[in-house]
């Protein structure tokens, strides 16, 4: 079997696996609100569905003891948090959950290790307490007290439509420079770019390193592509910015055939380049077994995170902890191991690991593939 067509079984085995995961995926999800609110305590039980958004059950042992619960949601950094809220007869919140979230886990366990949704616990439905949001964690924060604040009110009978959420004037900003960088690479690529390619390709990876890594802290990602995939993206984000650098990066390589991302823009990518200038390294030459390997991480995250509705299981890679020191302590030793590899090797990352390369690799594969095809059915 020759390796073109090892490649061409490969290719359609990941479409099929990606496909079967989307759709078991969305087989899971129905009803689980229910399995959640289930989870929340084993003291609440026979949990039944009594209007939109709103749940009654008892307390287990004694059935005159009836409990109402609330599930509302608000868009997070990587989609909808749901969160729910547990008022006994005395119209006391006695317990409150966080349900269901797809932002990233380091974020959601530091604004939970913060007590904000605990400081709901003893309030009344009626008068929710005033709970700031926590620092480094804001959209996850802000959008779990909301939705804490849209479950008291369902339980009130206040609760208004939800509207769309207003995109804040600093993600305007943010979605406007993200183009701007696109924009600079299609120029600096271009034959009509007329001064040094190399120094201006130099200066806007510097540039896009300083405002997508170390000011936005943000970067397209299997996660982005999760999220996009899983289709999130169409309940509000709290922030369109990633999700808007992956669409940019795609475009621009099926209107260039090229790759300017990973090129020119990655902030990771950008570190990388700019350690191993110091040492003036080259990289690595990328063997089969190295293409192999990442694909399957790729593939494998990327399954999980659609099967488990959740873009967050999707993220593996050592951004977060490079820019923003977010991350498990594995992240923060693979990011040392790789930061140090950059001044032996040019990009280590990007050769070995990165999801974003498998990810080009595999349209660039079946765009031509497909174009081919096409071409020698014009020829006959």
């Amino acid at each position: 079997m020759s390796g073109k067509t090892v490649e061409r079984i490969s290719a359609i085995a990941a479409l099929i696996i990606l496909l079967a995961a989307w759709i078991a995926g969305g087989v899971r999800s129905k009803g689980a609100t229910l399995e959640r609110i289930g989870n929340i305590s084993e003291e609440i039980v026979d949990v039944r569905q009594v209007g939109p958004s709103v749940y009654e059950g008892h307390r287990r042992g004694d059935a005159g003891d009836k409990l109402c619960i609330a599930v509302a949601e608000h868009p997070g950094y990587g989609g909808p948090v749901q969160v729910a809220v547990v008022m006994n007869s005395a119209g006391i919140i006695e317990r409150i959950a966080l349900v269901d979230t797809t932002d990233t886990t380091t974020y959601v366990s530091r604004v939970l290790d913060a007590g904000v949704l605990d400081a709901f616990l003893g309030t009344s439905a009626s008068r929710p307490p005033k709970v700031d949001a926590v620092t480094g964690a804001t959209l996850s924060s802000t959008a779990m007290i909301k939705a804490a604040n849209k479950a008291a009110a369902h339980i009130k009978g206040t609760a208004g439509e939800s509207g769309p959420v207003a995109v804040s004037p600093d993600e305007m900003v943010k979605a406007g420079l993200t183009a701007a960088l696109f924009l600079a690479a299609l120029l600096i690529s271009s034959r009509f770019f007329r001064w040094n390619k190399t120094y201006a390709r130099l200066g806007l990876l510097t540039a896009a390193t300083v405002i997508l890594g170390f000011l936005y802290g943000t970067q397209p990602s299997l996660a982005s592509l999760a999220l996009l995939l899983a289709g999130f993206w169409t309940k509000g984000l709290a922030s369109y910015t990633a999700l808007i650098c992956l669409v940019l990066a795609f475009v621009v390589f099926f209107a260039t055939k090229k790759n300017l991302y990973c090129a020119m823009i990655c902030p990771f990518g950008g570190l990388q380049e700019g350690l191993g200038r110091i040492t003036k390294r080259s990289p690595p030459e990328r063997t089969a077994w190295m293409k192999w390997i990442s694909r399957g991480f790729a593939l494998t995250a990327l399954s999980a995170a659609l099967y488990f509705r959740n873009p967050s299981d999707a993220e593996y890679t050592p951004f977060g902890m490079a820019f923003s020191f977010i991350g498990s302590t594995a992240i923060f030793a693979l990011t040392v191991l790789i930061l140090v590899a950059s001044l032996v090797v040019k990009r280590p990352w990007c050769a070995l690991l990165c999801p974003a390369t498998p990810v080009f690799d595999y349209l660039a594969f079946m765009r031509n593939w497909l174009t081919r095809g096409r071409k020698k059915e014009k020829q006959s």
